[in-house]
C-alpha cells in the first residue's frame, strides 16, 4: 500500500501574534459531486473574486460569528491563494494557536458555481465564486489548507499527477458504490485505488450485515448503482412524468409505460440501493418504498404539486387577469400610503423664495389568508395501482383553490369597502354611471370613458389613464363583445374608438346581471398577492396519521383588496 505524507514546517515563533497565515483555499483537483468529476477553474478569467474579502468560520457553519478573514486572494491558474487573518477575541486566537501548531490544517471553500461547465480531460471545468472559508477537519479538495502551495511560504510534497488522478478515481469509485462519504477520508489517507477499493468493499459488507439485505447486490445489470449518475436522475423524472401522466397532467419528459404504481416504487428502492427481490409481494415492495430512505413519496409529491399546479392555472379568474399581482412577506396588513393634498409647483420669480406647501397621506390595508384541506393516498390503492380517485381529488384541490381566489376578487369588487375614506363607486369620485342610460351601449361606453378620464386622485390632481377592459356578467358577453369587436366601419357613427379587452365573470350574475365595469390599463388599484416564496397553490406531505399511507395537504395564502380608487368605474342601470 502506498501512502502520500503531507509535511509542514511552521512553527509558531515563526509567526508574530498578528502576522497573517498563507493558505491555498481551493485548487483544480477533481472533486466528485453529483456523479460528475467537478474541477474548479482556478485561472484569474475562472473565478470571480468580487466578494473578497472572504469570511474564514468554522466547518461552513454562518449562523456563528467568523474568526477572521482571508484576503490577498490570487488564482494562479493551478489554485487560489490568500492570507488568513485572525481575530483579536479568545476563540480566535486559540484556533490560530492550534493552527500553527498543525492540529487545524484544512480549508474548505464555500462557492456557487457561475456556469454550465465545460468537459475537459478527466471532468467538468467550471468558473465558480467564492463566499465564504471553513476550517474543517476533512476537505473534499485535499490539496487546500494553510501552509500550503502559497509563494513564500514553506515547502510541502505538491502533489503529482498520479496522486490527482488516484484522488479522482477514488472519488468516483466512492459515489458509484453509494459511499460518497468515504472518498475525503480515503483520499486524506493517501491509499490507492487498490487499498480505496478494499476499504469500500468492507463498508459495503458491514452495512449489508447491518441491514440483512444484499445491499451492494444489484439485481438489474443495466442500471446503475450510483444514485446519484445521470441514468438514475433522468429515471426519477420519468417517474415523475408517468405519476403525472396518470393523474391527467401533461408531463414535460418521457413516460414509463411498462409498469404500474408498485413497479415503480421497486425502481426507487433500487436506485436507493434496496434489493428487491422476486419473491417480494407488492405490499412489501410498497411498505419499504414508503418507509426507507427510497425518493418514492418525494416524487409521488412532486407529482401532485405539478397536477395541482396545471389544473390551478388553467381554471383563471376573471378578475384576477385585471389586477396586479404582488407578494407579501408575511400575514401582517399590507398598507399602501398614497400622498394626497399634494401642493402645486409654483413659479418662483428671481430671487424669489420657495415656500412650503402640506401633504396628506392616505393609508388602505388588506392582508393574506390561508385556506387549505388534506387528502390521503392510501397504501391499498397503491398496490391495488389504483390513482384515479386520488386524481380526481387532485384536480378537484386545484378548482377549489382556483374557485376561492375567484371568490375573493369577486365579493371585493362588487361589495368593496370604502377606498381612501369613501366609498369606492360614486358619481362624486365619477367612478359610478347610474339610471337607465348605464345600460351596456355604444353612449354608456363613451361616458364612462369620460368618467375615467375625469378621475383626480386624493389630492385633486386629473390622473392619465386609459381605457383598458370590459368586466362584464355573463348575461353581458354578447353585448360587450359586440362593442369590443374590431370591424370596417362605412360611416364615422359606426366607428368604436377604443381598443377593449373583454374579461367575463359569471359570479356578478348572482349580484346583477345588469352592471359592468370599465377597467382601465394597467391599474394598480386592485390588488392580489400570495405568500412569498409560496405563490398558487402548496403541496405538503406526511406518512399517514388517521390512514395508511400519504397524506397531502393542499394550501393556498393568498388575499386581495383595494389600494385605491382610480382606474375603475362601475355603471349600474338598476
Amino acid at each position: 500500500m502506498q501512502t502520500r505524507r503531507i509535511t509542514f514546517h511552521a512553527r509558531a515563533e515563526d509567526q508574530s501574534a498578528d502576522a497573517p497565515i498563507p493558505c491555498t483555499i481551493a485548487t483544480a483537483t477533481p472533486v466528485m459531486r453529483m456523479g460528475v468529476a467537478e474541477v474548479l477553474d482556478c485561472s484569474p478569467q475562472g473565478v470571480d473574486l468580487t466578494r473578497a474579502p472572504l469570511p474564514l468560520i468554522i466547518a461552513h457553519d454562518s449562523s456563528r460569528l467568523a474568526v477572521g478573514v482571508v484576503d490577498g486572494l490570487q488564482a494562479t491558474g493551478d489554485k487560489v491563494t490568500g492570507m488568513a487573518r485572525f481575530g483579536t477575541s479568545a476563540e480566535a486566537q486559540q484556533i490560530r494557536a492550534d493552527v500553527l501548531a498543525g492540529i487545524h490544517p484544512n480549508l474548505s471553500v464555500g462557492y456557487e458555481l457561475t456556469g454550465e461547465g465545460t468537459p475537459i480531460d478527466g471532468g467538468v471545468l467550471f468558473t465558480w465564486k467564492p463566499f465564504e472559508v471553513s476550517i474543517v477537519p476533512i476537505p473534499a479538495d485535499p490539496n487546500s489548507g494553510f501552509f500550503r502551495s502559497h509563494p513564500g511560504a514553506h515547502p510541502m510534497n505538491a502533489p503529482t499527477t498520479i496522486e490527482t488522478r488516484a484522488a479522482a478515481e477514488i472519488a468516483s469509485l466512492c459515489h458509484r458504490h453509494g459511499v460518497p462519504e468515504l472518498s475525503a477520508q480515503l483520499i486524506q489517507r493517501g491509499l490507492d485505488i487498490g487499498a480505496a477499493r478494499g476499504e469500500v468493499l468492507s463498508e459495503l459488507a458491514r452495512r449489508d450485515e447491518a441491514s440483512g439485505g444484499h445491499r451492494n447486490v444489484n439485481p438489474n445489470p443495466n442500471r446503475s448503482s450510483d444514485y446519484n449518475s445521470r441514468s438514475n436522475a433522468e429515471t426519477r423524472a420519468a417517474i415523475v412524468n408517468t405519476l403525472v401522466h396518470r393523474m391527467g397532467g401533461k408531463s414535460d419528459g418521457p413516460v414509463i409505460r411498462s409498469t404500474d404504481l408498485v413497479g415503480l416504487a421497486a425502481r426507487t428502492l433500487e436506485m436507493a440501493g434496496h434489493h428487491v427481490g422476486d419473491d417480494d409481494s407488492r405490499d412489501r415492495i410498497v411498505t419499504r418504498a414508503m418507509h426507507t430512505t427510497s425518493d418514492f413519496k418525494q416524487l409521488l409529491g412532486s407529482a401532485v404539486g405539478r397536477v395541482l399546479g396545471q389544473v390551478f392555472e388553467e381554471t383563471p379568474s376573471a378578475i384576477k387577469a385585471l389586477a396586479r399581482e404582488v407578494t407579501l412577506p408575511d400575514f401582517r396588513n399590507r398598507t399602501s400610503v398614497r400622498i394626497g393634498g399634494a401642493p402645486s409647483l409654483e413659479k418662483i420669480n428671481e430671487a424669489g423664495e420657495f415656500t412650503y406647501g402640506t401633504v396628506d397621506d392616505v393609508g388602505n390595508t388588506w392582508a393574506l389568508a390561508t385556506y387549505g384541506r388534506i387528502v390521503a393516498l392510501s397504501r391499498q390503492a397503491i398496490v391495488n395501482d389504483d390513482l384515479g380517485g386520488f386524481a380526481d381529488l387532485v384536480m378537484k384541490f386545484a378548482q377549489v383553490a382556483a374557485r376561492r381566489e375567484a371568490d375573493e376578487l369577486a365579493k371585493i369588487v362588487t361589495t368593496p369597502p370604502n377606498v381612501d375614506g369613501a366609498a369606492l363607486f360614486s358619481t362624486d369620485k365619477s367612478s359610478l354611471l347610474t339610471g337607465a342610460g348605464a345600460a351596456l351601449q355604444f353612449d354608456s361606453l363613451s361616458a364612462a370613458v369620460k368618467a375615467l378620464r375625469l378621475q383626480k386622485d386624493v389630492g385633486g390632481g386629473l390622473v392619465a389613464m386609459e381605457p383598458g377592459a370590459l368586466l362584464v356578467p355573463a348575461a353581458l358577453e354578447t353585448m360587450a363583445r359586440q362593442l369590443a369587436a374590431e370591424f370596417s366601419a362605412t360611416t364615422a357613427g359606426d366607428v368604436q374608438p377604443y381598443r377593449l379587452n373583454v374579461h367575463v365573470e359569471p359570479r356578478l350574475d348572482a349580484v346583477s346581471s345588469t352592471a359592468w365595469y370599465l377597467v382601465a390599463s394597467r391599474q394598480s388599484s386592485l390588488e392580489f398577492g400570495y405568500l412569498d416564496g409560496a405563490q398558487g397553490v402548496q403541496i405538503d406531505q406526511r406518512d399517514g396519521f388517521e390512514v395508511d399511507g400519504v397524506e397531502f395537504r393542499a394550501r393556498l395564502d393568498f388575499g386581495c383588496g383595494w389600494v385605491a380608487g382610480l382606474g375603475w368605474v362601475k355603471a349600474n342601470p338598476s
